[in-house]
This record gives C-alpha cells, structure tokens and sequence, in this order.
C-alpha cells in the first residue's frame, strides 16, 4: 500500500508533524493487533500494518537526509565566506603591521627634535596610533571570524556524521521493508492463506517447544569433538528430517534455568569449531525472522535448521552431554552439550 501524504506540497514543519503523526497511528495500530487472537488474519494485518510502518519512517529518514544535505551546503557556503574574510583579514594585519615596523620608533622628545617641530611630531604620533590601533582591530577581527570558521567547520563534520548514520538507518528500514514483504508472501505461501492450516502449523510449533520442554533427562556423558551423539529425525513442526541446532551461554551448573529462547548466534562459534553434521550440509532455516517463524510464539526462529545425507549428529566440542527423551515418542528428543568455555549447544529432532 502507498500513502498520499497530502494532494497538495506541505511545507516542512507540517510534512514532519505529519509523518510523525502517522507512524504514532501504526504504532498504536500494531500494538492493539498484538492484542488480538492469533489467527492468520490477525498476522497478516500486522504484517501489512509493519510494512506500512516502515513505509513511513523510509519517508520520514529520507526527508531527514535532504535536510541534512541541505544543512551541509549552507554550512560549506558559511566556511567558504569565512576562508576568504580570514584570508583578506589575515593580508590586511601583515601589511599593517610591515607599516608600523617601518616607522621610525624614537624616544618623545628625541622624535620632537628630529621631526623639526612639535606639530610634526604630533601628526607623526597619531598616524603610529591609527596604525597600531588598525592592527589591534584587524588581528581581533580576525580571532572573531577564526572562531566562527572553527565553529561552522564543527557543525558541518557533525551534520556529515548525522548523514552517514541517517543513509545507514535508510538502508536497515529498507532491509526491513523488504524482509517484511517477504515474510507475508512466506506466511501465505506455507499457510495457502488457510486459517486451518495456519492453526495446525502453529499447534506444532507449539508441540515441539512443549515436548522440548517436558523431555525426561535419562543420563549424561563426557564426550570429544566430533563424537556422535545422535541421529537427526523428523519430530516436531518440520517439514522432514533435520537437525535444529541452537547455542546458548549457559553452564552446566545452571542447567535447570535454561530457556529456548535464549539463544545466541551460532555462525563464529560453529566456523571456529566444527559442524555437527558430516557435509554436503543444507541450511533449511537460518536464525531470526524466516519463512516459517511467524507461526512460533515470538515470531522468531532460535537457532538455525540443516540436513546431511549422513544422519549422523556430532558434537561441535568437547563437553559434557545430557540427554532427554519422550517416552514413548521421539518428540522432544534432544541433547544439551556443556562445553568448558561457558558455552551450551543444543542438538533437537533426534531419533
């Protein structure tokens, strides 16, 4: 959807405080919609209404970056003036001062004598004090003018950081914006836009954290890396055999204040360890908002999903191994590894 701000061109001020006023609207919008039940109507609202959203600040950040351009240009256009009044200031108190050093610096009542008369002398006096007196005003000018050439060139290297991070901000809304789409056009994709597939798909995600959550601990080990220490399978909400892989910070001792939601990204922790899986490995959902993320309760995937045509689940590190199983079920079946520097990884939809 696309807003028209106004049919007319509004001037700056009202262009802000309407923007400003819209997103406040959104906001107010998205929160009550994440009041709402959760249907796959309700979702695609808030999707919609995000990407809106999001929409405006672009509207609001782009406007805020001409401003600032336009702020560094009057401000270049002040330095340039400044530089040439410093430059002519800076002429004017060197030929000055070349004039006062050339007049002859004599003792009062030597000079009387050499001047021929006293009205001589006093001619000669107040044309040394205008000369001095012109210096003193031209070197203060000068001071005056450098402390504003100072002043505007601070302003200007502030306002040129204020850019920078304004086009940063500009490129993350529309990364945004795009992820939003995306992950509405996902949504009804794997949902076929059926409010009963949309339930069932969230019931299972919902499944898989309860039974991650209820599995009985049977045991632990030390074990090295690479060891195996499971098989991946297919339980839970998937779409097929996979291993979900998870790293948290949590010591062992703490074991019992573990949350799935807690977790961290694996990326560096894995590239200076090793895989849990033999390759060709497959990435079929990373860590964050994905495809299917808007089905879990916080909209947010934790840890990342992957397949090997071997089976076979390592451990990433040296650790000690705690195993959980459902009775009776693989579902919830997974294991916690405690590794010596603080860190635990979590290896879930095991056989």
């Amino acid at each position: 959807m696309i807003f028209l701000l106004s049919s007319l061109p509004l001037k700056a001020e009202d262009l802000v405080n309407d923007l400003t006023s819209k997103i406040n609207e959104y906001t107010a919008k998205l929160e009550e919609l994440g009041k709402s039940k959760d249907t796959l109507a309700n979702q695609i609202k808030i999707l919609t209404s995000q990407a809106e959203l999001t929409l405006l600040k672009i509207t609001q950040t782009e406007s805020n970056i001409k401003n600032t351009e336009t702020e560094i240009l009057d401000l270049s256009q002040k330095i340039n003036v400044l530089d040439i009044s410093l430059n002519e200031l800076s002429s004017a108190y060197i030929s000055q001062v070349t004039q006062n050093y050339k007049l002859p610096k004599r003792i009062p009542f030597l000079s009387i004598l050499r001047a021929g008369n006293f009205n001589n002398f006093l001619t000669q006096y107040k044309y040394l004090a205008v000369i001095q007196k012109n210096s003193q005003d031209t070197l203060l000018s000068m001071e005056t003018v450098r402390s504003n050439f100072d002043i505007q060139k601070a302003q200007k290297t502030q306002k040129q950081i204020e850019l920078e991070s304004l086009k940063k901000k500009l490129a993350d809304q529309k990364d945004s914006l795009q992820k939003q789409k995306n992950s509405k056009a996902n949504l009804l994709e794997v949902t076929k836009n059926n409010e009963l597939k949309y339930q069932q798909l969230k019931k299972a995600a919902e499944d898989e954290l309860n039974s991650l959550l209820k599995a009985k601990f049977i045991g632990k080990r030390h074990v090295k890396a690479g060891e195996p220490i499971g098989l991946m399978g297919n339980s839970g909400y998937s779409f097929g055999d996979h291993l979900h892989f998870g790293l948290y910070t949590l010591n062992e001792s703490a074991v019992g204040s573990w949350t799935y939601q807690n977790d961290i990204d694996s990326a560096s922790y894995i590239a200076s360890h090793m895989w849990p899986m033999n390759e060709p490995i497959t990435i079929t959902q990373g860590r964050g908002q994905t495809k299917y993320s808007y089905l879990y309760a916080d909209k947010f995937h934790h840890g990342i999903d992957m397949v090997s045509p071997n089976k076979t689940v390592r451990a990433v590190a040296e650790g000690e191994a705690y195993f959980y199983r459902n009775p009776g079920s693989s579902l919830g079946n997974h294991v916690k590894l405690f590794h010596p520097d603080g860190k635990m990884t979590l290896y879930l939809h095991l056989q």
